[in-house]
């Protein structure tokens, strides 16, 4: 579904550490505590001491961001390659070109690209703003025109290779895109990602998030409102508003791609606006107030997280196969929902069938679960190829042994339904002999 870039890191940890589930959860930390370094070092050297210092608090503590920093996602590694392009590109853009910067910034312009699909819009905006400035300037920069074009043109010769598997990606989701688009539910979630963590209300997270989206647009205008507005924080909210926006034109063109989540690819864009604004408030008891608001989030929302990961009804489920799942048993896993393989993981050694109903094209890379596992796409298919002791596997209210019954002579034998705290998740099984 992705670019293979992160897969790639996880395999390598994965030759040395085995499979390490803590190693995988701590690696996702490490690119945001880097980010919350990067405020230290580089933000600080550029912007000033406040700016620097409200960037690594909001990226230590929005609740949008703490909510998946320990799940093994690419996220917080697109976040950090994004962020450092955007720096080096906006110290190209301020008369600071030099060979490093342009390699830096090409370097994690391209591993944007191959980490996240917003991170190649992200790095495609950058590119296009940085090339936009040069060319109304030729004359004074020709010879760091011609640099930035030859950096350009190397970058899509190395992504070139990617572009065959990204066609294939999207003939392969074609049929079967889970991404939906609502109107204004979408655009309301990418507006509060940064505050809904886990445990956040809806309502409060909209409050909360529209208060500060005004202040900080507030701040920015009374501080500009007689000079440039151009300047690094209207540049970084411009860049966050336009990968929405952007997203917003694919969702409603070709394929809803729009889900608050991607965001958190750009949200160092998002964040460097929301510092750079509070860093201009000059009473500094309303930015510790706001400051303080965050960090009262967070804390809860923290507490949530580790309520619901260690959680007791999570042991429950596993429990229950412990004591009901035979070696001779088989899993169906119904209607793309893939969410059960979360289970079927730790019987790798049982035969597994995925119901494969709007033709995902997934059969080759979930070959990766082992010669017991088979896709399909024809549930009669499936049902012919059964027999003895089958485990059905749902994470939503369909009843299949129903729709099974009708054409097939089965045996109920048991079911149970869990509703366990990790993820607010459901699942339910239905062993059936057939």
């Amino acid at each position: 579904m992705h670019p293979v870039l992160y897969y790639f890191v996880l395999k390598i940890l994965n030759l040395i550490f085995g499979s390490n589930i803590l190693v995988y959860r701590l690696f996702s930390i490490i690119p945001l505590a880097i980010l919350g370094i990067i405020g230290f070092t580089h933000i600080r050297k550029d912007f000033g001491e406040k700016v620097g210092l409200l960037f690594s608090f909001l990226i230590l503590f929005l609740p949008g961001i703490t909510r998946y920093a320990t799940e093994i996602r690419m996220y917080s590694l697109a976040m950090l390659f994004v962020t450092i392009t955007a720096i080096y590109g906006y110290r190209l853009y301020k008369d600071r070109f030099s060979n490093k910067n342009l390699i830096i910034c090409g370097i994690f312009s391209l591993a944007s690209a191959y980490t996240h699909y917003y991170g190649l819009m992200a790095a495609g905006l950058i590119n296009l703003a940085i090339f936009i400035y040069l060319i109304k300037q030729i004359k004074q920069r020709k010879t760091e025109f011609i640099k930035f074009i030859s950096c350009a043109i190397i970058q899509v010769i190395f992504y070139i290779p990617w572009l065959v598997f990204f066609v294939s990606q999207i003939k392969g989701v074609s049929n079967g895109f889970w991404i939906g688009f609502y109107f204004p539910d979408t655009l309301i979630d990418a507006m509060i990602v940064p505050f809904i963590g886990s445990y956040v209300n809806r309502s409060i997270a909209i409050i909360v998030t529209t208060l500060l989206y005004t202040f900080s647009i507030y701040l920015l205008y009374k501080e500009y409102k007689e000079k440039n507005w151009i300047n690094p924080g209207v540049l970084a909210g411009i860049g966050y508003l336009a990968i929405i926006i952007a997203a917003c034109i694919v969702s409603l063109i070709m394929h809803p791609i729009l889900i608050d989540r991607y965001l958190l690819v750009v949200m160092g864009l998002l964040v460097f606006f929301i510092a750079f604004s509070l860093s201009k408030q000059k009473n500094k008891n309303i930015i510790i107030g706001i400051c303080t608001i965050i960090l009262i989030i967070s804390i809860f929302n923290n507490i949530h997280i580790i309520k619901t990961n260690y959680a007791l009804s999570n042991d429950e489920m596993l429990g229950y196969l412990r004591e009901n799942v035979k070696k001779e048993d088989t899993f169906l896993i119904y209607h793309n929902e893939i969410v059960g393989f979360s289970v079927t993981t730790k019987y790798l050694d049982n035969k597994t069938y995925f119901h494969d109903k709007d033709n995902w094209n997934v059969g080759k890379p979930y070959e990766a679960y082992g010669p017991n596992f088979k896709c399909e796409s024809d549930l009669n298919k499936i049902i012919n190829e059964l027999s003895g002791r089958i485990w059905i596997i749902n994470i939503s209210e369909d009843d299949l042994e129903n729709e099974i019954k009708k054409v097939y002579d089965i045996d109920v034998l048991d079911r149970k339904e869990f509703k366990i705290d990790y993820d607010n998740s459901y699942f339910s099984f239905t062993l059936i002999e057939k």
